[in-house]
């Protein structure tokens, strides 16, 4: 049995409220005239009523035709109850956690939209833009770029020479540009560009290491991870602009962002495959492929050295251990027979070396 004070009881025949106090029990509704405890109680069967909710209350009909109710507001302790004695979810309830399942709903929706745009739609769009498109894209990318960069022209002159010298695609025009810069980094745009800072170039020793840094980055163009990065922080870019409220399309955001074209990051799967096809493109060149490990520990002991800081080519292209191993394994599984000596290959190196070291 439940008893509850100061309801209140809509009584169609009097056709006025009245104070009761209510009774459930045994499938029977009984309801006490509080001003006037001496009049009989009334009797519903629970059976017959129907409960609504309407404006943060319910309403318990007796009848059919909804004349006499019961009103039960929010702050009525049977307001809780009253939907489980019918056998019904409390709407109440329903309307609280309501919030809560938008605010989930939403949620969900972003994180769809985000790997909608940020992973499916870049390999779709990628397909639908032709390598002509890329090229003139790229060529865009850097000439905004060279806004915010300071381009070495004698040096890349001489790059680019060293480059010519190399197959290192069949679709792209690899176009080599050295940029003044301390810090040790070498980037791919879409289409064929290829940014080395000087102070990279002041690191590497030898010409098969550089031989090997160009096919890395023309690795990443051939199979256009650039591009790839390029479309999925377009799609993330997006979402971004829908917090940020910046306004600005995702072009502008890529083009005008510098940084990201300089700190492009790629994925495990992608550097190890610029790694392995790297150095497949040196032996189609007649480079020794131990120019790949000796570009990769030649950069891991001046990441080791404490008196520098941390080389921003390991931070975009994440130099590990397996990545070491992998090359060790590679030149070891790919005896390199061929000793050919390429002249001007050696000469554009030597030249290189001595206008950076003019530079300082």
């Amino acid at each position: 049995m439940m008893q509850y004070a100061e309801t209140l009881f809509f009584d169609h025949y009097r056709n006025q409220y009245f104070k009761v106090d209510v009774e459930i029990s045994n499938g029977w509704v009984r309801l006490t005239d509080r001003e006037n405890p001496s009049v009989r109680p009334q009797l519903f069967p629970l059976r017959d009523c129907t409960l609504r909710f309407i404006d943060h209350k319910y309403l318990l009909y007796f009848d059919k035709n909804h004349n006499s109710y019961l009103e039960v507001p929010d702050s009525n302790p049977l307001h809780e109850k009253l939907p489980g004695i019918m056998g019904i979810q409390p709407k109440s309830s329903r309307w609280r956690r309501k919030p809560a399942f938008i605010v989930m709903g939403i949620l969900f929706f972003l994180v769809a939209v985000y790997i909608l745009l940020a992973e499916v739609f870049p390999r779709a769009a990628i397909k639908f833009i032709s390598v002509h498109s890329e090229i003139v894209m790229g060529d865009k990318l850097f000439n905004g770029l060279q806004e915010e960069i300071k381009i070495d022209r004698n040096a890349s002159i001489i790059l680019q020479n060293f480059a010519d010298q190399l197959q290192l695609s069949k679709q792209y025009p690899i176009k080599v540009s050295v940029a003044v810069s301390d810090e040790v980094n070498a980037y791919a745009l879409p289409g064929g560009h290829i940014v080395v800072n000087t102070a990279i170039l002041k690191e590497l020793q030898t010409p098969e290491s550089l031989v090997a840094l160009l096919s890395h980055e023309s690795t990443h163009i051939n199979r256009r991870h650039s591009l790839q990065n390029i479309l999925s922080s377009m799609g993330s870019g997006f979402i971004v602009s829908l917090f940020t409220n910046t306004g600005g399309t995702a072009a502008k955001i890529i083009v005008g962002n510098a940084d990201f074209l300089v700190h492009m990051n790629y994925s495990r799967k992608l550097e190890k495959q610029a790694d392995e096809e790297g150095m497949q493109l040196m032996e189609k060149n007649k480079i020794d492929p131990k120019g790949m490990l000796q570009l990769m520990q030649k950069l891991k002991e001046s990441n080791d050295d404490s008196s520098m800081k941390a080389l921003s080519f390991l931070s975009s292209h994440p130099l590990t251990d397996e990545r070491i191993t992998d090359a060790e394994r590679y030149s070891s599984t790919h005896p390199f027979t061929e000793q050919v000596t390429n002249e001007l290959l050696n000469d554009y190196w030597k030249q290189l070396k001595y206008v950076l070291k003019s530079d300082d």
